[in-house]
């Protein structure tokens, strides 16, 4: 058959989510020295082609909304031909590690990692 097993593709938005909150300076042991633990809390997935195995792929992730939850868009593509492989969306919410309490505003130090990339217009 050749082609990933459809339950594997979350491993790739996985990567995707890890480099945009590292490119913000906002890492997994980031999270957690500031106290705040982010679980998905919403996951969707259109798969467009099949990925082969084996097959390099691209994927572009982008923070698009982060005032009560943060919500982040991928696009898997095709590494070689630039095809659209996949296209997704993840939400995720501040979690207070030490009291497990969700939150639904977004906490300052995400407000503070983001400021440098945001337009002075927001």
């Amino acid at each position: 058959m050749n082609i990933v097993w459809h339950g594997n593709y979350p491993k790739f938005l996985e990567l995707g989510r890890v480099a945009v909150m590292e490119r913000i300076g906002y890492s997994y042991d980031e999270m957690v020295d500031s106290g705040f633990a982010w679980p998905i809390i919403d996951l969707r997935m259109r798969y467009i082609r099949p990925m082969r195995l084996n097959q390099p792929v691209k994927i572009t992730a982008g923070i698009v909304e982060w005032e009560s939850i943060l919500r982040i868009t991928y696009l898997v593509q095709n590494e070689e031909t630039g095809e659209r492989v996949m296209r997704a969306s993840s939400s995720q919410v501040a979690l207070r590690i030490n009291t497990q309490e969700m939150l639904w505003v977004t906490p300052p130090v995400l407000r503070e990692r983001l400021a440098p990339f945001l337009s002075p217009a927001g």
